[in-house]
């Protein structure tokens, strides 16, 4: 018992001679309050900010105006032609894959339509999404955009007509092949922009957008092979 008490001291007194080697406490250290130290240039001292610097993000560019601009009615094309699935007797996996398109460029459409209506310029209404008519949403928009006619991957109006027509198998194969090339023209489109785009948001958006219709691709080429 002796040898444990003993022992109990000596740690205390290390524990003791060690806060008054630092001579600092608990109570001692100042309060920093969420204060910054930002690091000196080489043979300079830090220096301690209340906060952290603010950093702008950068804003819209014409480039990335132009993008949603033109993707608007290029996810347009795309609702409009998942659409004739159901009716035209799609088989279940193209059916499958025309339900996933629709669902996940809607909310793309109306995303972007808000963005260009927060920054001023040419938009959709809400109507206007819920029609889905490609000519309106192509006329909503200003001169930054293409013609559809000249919009990467965009079906022509015979093409559609075809589609339209076309019933079982034959639609599937047409579905699958114009979609494909309706797919590589948005990755095109979204490279542009993360090229030459600025704003953040949007350039998250087309990140996705390519990743998302890469995937898509690959899945209709394999029903389209198989």
């Amino acid at each position: 018992m002796g040898r444990q008490l003993a022992a109990a001291l000596a740690t205390g007194l290390l524990l003791t001679g060690m806060s008054a080697c630092t001579g600092s406490s608990d109570d001692d250290r100042p309060e920093v309050d969420g204060a910054v130290v930002q690091p000196g240039s080489p043979g300079e001292k830090s220096t301690t900010l209340d906060e952290a610097p603010r950093i702008e993000a950068p804003g819209a560019n014409d480039a990335d105006v132009m993008f949603a601009q033109m993707m608007i009615p290029h996810h347009a094309q795309a609702l409009q032609m998942s659409r004739l699935a159901k009716d035209a007797g799609a088989g279940p996996d193209v059916q499958v894959m025309a339900d996933r398109i629709d669902g996940a460029q809607r909310p793309e459409i109306v995303f972007m339509a808000g963005w260009l209506t927060d920054r001023g310029e040419d938009a959709p209404t809400a109507e206007e999404i819920e029609g889905g008519d490609l000519r309106i949403l192509s006329e909503a928009h200003g001169g930054h955009a293409m013609a559809p006619d000249q919009m990467p991957g965009m079906a022509t109006p015979a093409e559609l007509d075809e589609l339209e027509d076309a019933r079982g198998a034959e639609f599937d194969r047409l579905y699958l092949t114009l979609m494909i090339r309706h797919h590589q023209g948005a990755i095109d489109m979204a490279g542009e922009v993360l090229r030459d785009g600025s704003e953040q948001q949007l350039n998250e958006l087309a990140a996705g957008i390519a990743a998302d219709q890469s995937a898509e691709i690959s899945r209709m080429q394999a029903l389209l092979d198989g």
